[in-house]
């Protein structure tokens, strides 16, 4: 159907605009980032993000009738209009090689799309679930006084001991 090759870098492709001239962009992926170029009203723009810029690979999963369902794979970002699709196709393994790959050449994160739309990264929920609570310390050492809270407390003794009681103080005056 419809496929970037994150191996053969840099690619470029076309995408629909509704508000470019000619009603499309170019989009280029570098090794570097993703570049948008469109014309506006005559005026040329050109925006190049870097991936850390980006949320993540989405994986979303669209039944279309009796067919198979197709797998959109697309670089998310904050502002939909600046999201780039990399790939829609019908094969599943396909489809989970490539967000790997596209996923280990950016280093964003793969992130899965819920039934209501919203974008989840499968790996952070793992982690949630098999992470246990921490134990409480029984060390012998936990109470241990460090040289610098052994110095504190002598400071702060000599201060405590120096107290002068019913006595005037005296100011030297010029």
């Amino acid at each position: 159907m419809f496929r970037l090759d994150p191996l053969r870098l840099p690619v470029s492709t076309t995408a629909p605009d509704p508000a470019a001239d000619g009603g499309s962009r170019e989009i280029g992926i570098s090794r570097d980032g993703v570049e948008f170029r469109r014309s506006v009203r005559g005026v040329q723009m050109r925006v190049q993000l870097p991936f850390a810029e980006f949320k993540g690979i989405s994986v979303r999963i669209v039944a279309l009738g009796a067919g198979d369902p197709v797998i959109f794979l697309s670089l998310e970002h904050n502002d939909d209009a600046l999201s780039v699709l990399l790939l829609a196709s019908e094969d599943s393994d396909d489809s989970a090689e490539a967000a790997r790959k596209w996923s280990r050449l950016t280093g964003c994160p793969l992130l899965i799309a819920d039934s209501d739309g919203r974008l989840r990264n499968p790996a952070s929920m793992r982690s949630r679930q098999d992470a246990s609570p921490r134990r409480k310390r029984r060390s012998a050492l936990r109470n241990r006084r460090t040289a610098f809270r052994l110095r504190a407390e002598r400071v702060n003794r000599s201060i405590d001991r120096t107290v002068y009681s019913e006595e005037r103080e005296i100011i030297a005056r010029s």
